[in-house]
């Protein structure tokens, strides 16, 4: 199940092309065996100059041809390695893109932490395993053919290494998964407490919280610890395994010597060089079956995500949208009703105000309205001037929050946003929201930690020139002007107000209710 999840990411050329390489590659084990062949089988009288030479030649051409297998080889495992991140990359976060109930901080933890641990825990080890599983059959069947009944004696010795590993699997999963999920619960405490370091500070709540870290960090340091350890056990026990695996076979083949049994020094002795290449891809692969075992948490957590459908990113747009109804809508959260049988018709142009207490579901309605959560009852639609009805119209909407974001980049860039918009646009837009005169070289202007070298007037006013530049048909706002001072609010306000749009607008403090059409207190709404 699981490696057919991991080929759906391959090409099927990028894979064939991996095997091919590892293929050919497979025979680098075997250098210094056909080398010591070679130099045994030579008798001392037999040395002259050219037999000298000859070897020479045969040892270059031997390390030319493997050694450019392993470049060929590397070159083919790079490329699919580089290929795999970047289309599983690209999935998660077309995946995480607008996935609610995934905060921010884990989404790029995901993204990068977890899946740089994938590749190092598992795709890389995969890997590996693939390359020496290649390299094993190679020498195997190296060994047998020198002397059939003692290579199978060597080979099965040489087997008997990974029995540790099998015998604690188990553990090793578990302590893997708990320093798996050590590690995240770290990353995320570290995340909240620099977070709130103000909070922290000017609450007198210092030492407490200090004293959390040093204890979240020893149990993350704890878990890696006993995870490290139960390997060290593990591999404690090859020791043993390595005296069967090679000195035990190798007597066995010097009593068969003395006894009579056919078999020459330089086969014995390439036989035994054999087999420690064996117990080399034998080890390296019990490592990275450890490293696997370390990566299930992450891996099934990635994986899971990847199969999960994902919400469209692309969104309709409506043309020539006349007006926006609410029938009957109803929206719960657990067991508490936010508001219940809430119907509105609203005709473009259209300024609403949604007023009510905290937990009312003000900014829920928002949210129904954008088509970021579904109704529990009811149904939200928009009708264009012909009066036909739609239910998808995200393409129509513009959701401005008292926080908007902004990249590192310049003030063209971030109110752009990777489209194809004129400077003559862009300024039209700056101009008409007063920001031309308050910014020198406005369109170059870099902003910097999401635009806090700018004031929260301009940073709001940018978001509005957004909007404007888009031409959205309805615009939500929520709470945009709780953080400004009077006289930036009132200008944000007006220019909201002068929009010929459908303006749904959250807020508790106004200084006038009657520039609104319609007022819609969310309180009365709710099941007495």
């Amino acid at each position: 199940g699981l490696f057919m999840k991991f080929l759906k990411y391959i090409k099927t050329n990028i894979f064939i092309y991996f095997l091919i390489g590892v293929l050919l590659n497979s025979g680098m084990a075997l250098i210094k065996p056909l080398l010591l062949d070679k130099l045994l089988n030579i008798r001392e009288e037999q040395l002259t100059i050219g037999t000298i030479s000859y070897f020479v030649l045969y040892g270059l051409c031997l390390h030319l041809f493997f050694y450019s297998t392993m470049l060929l080889a590397n070159f083919v495992s790079n490329n699919l390695q580089r290929h795999l991140q970047i289309r599983l990359k690209d999935q998660l976060i077309k995946k995480l893109f607008l996935k609610e109930n995934v905060v921010y901080d884990e989404k790029v933890s995901i993204v990068t932490q977890d899946m740089e641990l994938l590749y190092n825990r598992f795709f890389l080890p995969l890997d590996m395993i693939v390359g020496r599983v290649f390299i094993l059959c190679t020498t195997i069947v190296f060994i047998l053919v020198q002397n059939f009944w003692l290579g199978l004696v060597f080979i099965v010795f040489s087997f008997l290494r990974p029995l540790p590993q099998w015998v604690m699997n188990n553990r090793l999963m578990k302590s893997g998964a708990n320093f798996s999920e050590m590690q995240k619960a770290f990353h995320l405490s570290v995340g909240d407490f620099f977070k709130g370091a103000d909070t922290i500070y000017f609450y007198g709540a210092s030492k407490e919280n200090f004293a959390k870290m040093r204890k979240n960090n020893e149990c993350y340091e704890n878990a890696r610890w006993k995870n490290e350890w139960t390997s060290n056990v593990v591999y404690f026990f090859n020791g043993p395994l390595e005296f069967l695996s090679q000195v035990l076979p190798l007597a066995l083949g010097l009593l068969l010597q003395k006894s009579g049994i056919e078999l020459t020094t330089a086969s014995l002795v390439s036989m035994y060089i054999a087999t420690m290449n064996l117990s080399g891809p034998i080890q390296r692969i019990m490592y990275s079956i450890s490293d696997i075992q370390r990566s299930q948490t992450v891996k099934e957590k990635i994986f899971s995500l990847l199969e999960e459908s994902c919400l469209e990113t692309s969104y309709p747009t409506v043309e020539s949208l006349a007006e926006l109804v609410l029938e009957g809508v109803s929206k719960q959260v657990g067991e508490q009703v936010l508001f219940y049988d809430l119907s509105l018709r609203l005709t473009k142009p259209s300024k609403v105000l949604i007023k009510g207490a905290s937990g009312t579901g003000k900014s829920t309605l928002l949210q129904l309205v954008a088509g970021k959560i579904s109704p529990n009852s009811g149904r939200i639609i928009v009708r264009d001037k012909s009066g036909r009805e739609f239910t998808h119209y995200q393409g129509n909407i513009a959701y401005i929050s008292q926080n908007p974001f902004f990249r590192h980049g310049t003030i063209r860039e971030n109110l752009t946003l990777g489209q194809e918009i004129s400077d003559k646009e862009l300024l039209c837009c700056l101009e008409q929201v007063g920001l031309t005169n308050e910014i020198t070289n406005i369109l170059d202007y870099q902003l910097v930690n999401n635009g806090e070298n700018i004031s929260g007037g301009q940073r709001l006013r940018l978001e509005l020139v957004r909007c404007l530049l888009r031409q959205k048909d309805i615009v939500l706002a929520d709470e945009v002007t709780s953080s400004l001072d009077k006289d930036n609010a009132y200008q944000v306000r007006q220019l909201l107000l002068q929009l010929p749009i459908i303006l749904i607008e959250v807020a508790h403090h106004i200084d006038s209710e009657t520039v609104y059409n319609q007022v819609i207190d969310l309180g009365k709404y709710r099941i007495k």
